[in-house]
Formats: structure tokens, sequence, C-alpha cells
């Protein structure tokens, strides 16, 4: 039995996009409800992050490769996912900060400072860390930060998940393709 893969390139630009709003929608309500600094909505976050990788690499093994895939199949397909649903939120992070709140910066450097005030570092140290920070978190800053980021801890969730959904093809006939 014969049958021609598709490219994980629409499962992962389709699962992505859902990933990538349902970031949005939890970045908004958080922000709606003045809590932009909560841990609870990071991991909120991961966790969308992950049951929608889960739930499009499934997809993509069932629906696409006739129920059969390799575990590094799992995890491209998986890292991909990540990727586009980080483009999908670094661009809402760009506009946002950008172009409706401004201050977004200044709140996370402020959060940066007191960690490190936290941390007993002497000022001058804190004073050159807090002048790198100011030139990193920029609207753009953010947006590709935020694409390293989503792809990074994507990838680190489909590693695992990859392993629940790999399925390899143990007929006696498929060992002597």
């Amino acid at each position: 039995m014969s049958t021609q893969e598709q490219s994980p390139v629409k499962n992962a630009m389709n699962y992505g996009a859902i990933i990538g709003i349902a970031l949005i929608i939890i970045s908004l309500l958080f922000y709606m409800m003045n809590d932009t600094a909560s841990e609870i909505q990071g991991y909120l976050s991961y966790l969308v992050l992950g049951v929608g990788i889960y739930i499009g690499v499934k997809n993509h093994r069932d629906n696409e490769l006739s129920g059969l895939m390799s575990y590094g199949k799992a995890l491209g397909s998986g890292t991909l996912i990540s990727f586009f649903a980080s483009i999908i939120a670094a661009f809402y992070i760009y506009l946002f900060v950008k172009y409706f709140d401004e201050s977004m910066i200044q709140i996370m450097l402020d959060m940066e400072e007191n960690k490190l005030i936290d941390a007993n570092m002497p000022d001058k140290e804190i004073k050159t860390s807090m002048n790198i920070l100011k030139m990193v978190f920029t609207p753009i800053g953010l947006a590709i930060a935020s694409v390293a980021t989503y792809t990074l801890i994507g990838f680190i969730i489909s590693l695992v998940t990859s392993a629940f959904l790999k399925k390899q093809d143990d007929s006696f006939d498929a060992n002597f393709q």
C-alpha cells in the first residue's frame, strides 16, 4: 500500500495560526485584567502551545500520513507549528507595543531592574545591564525574542510529545521495503 506523503507545512500553518490567535487572546485577557506580569499567563501560554502542538502533530500523522510518523517527522512538525504560532504572536507583540501601549516596555524594564536589585547586584552592574536591556527592549527586539522563545519552547515540547506520537510501520512487509 503506497500513500503519498503530504508536506507538513500546510498543517503547521493552520495549527500555528490557531495557537497564535489563542496566545493573542490570552495576552489580551491578562492585559484587560491589568495583570500583564503574571506567571500564570506564561504557564497558560505554554500549556496552549503544548496542547496545540500535540493536536496538530496528531492531526498530521492521522490524516495526512496514514497514521504512521517517525520521531523525527513528529519533532519537525511540532517545531514548525510552534514557529508559525510564534510569527503570529510576534506580529501582535510588535503592533501592540509599537502602536497601542508603549508603556509595556517600561513596565518590563522596571520588572527586570527589580529582579537585579533583589539579586543584590552592584549599582554599576545594574546600570550596565539596564542600558543593554533598553537596547533590546524595543518593539522589534521583543518580536524577535518572541519568535526565538516560542520556537525554542515549542521544540522542547515537541521533543516530549514526539515520543508519544510516533508510530512506525512494524508490519512484516515494511521490513522488506
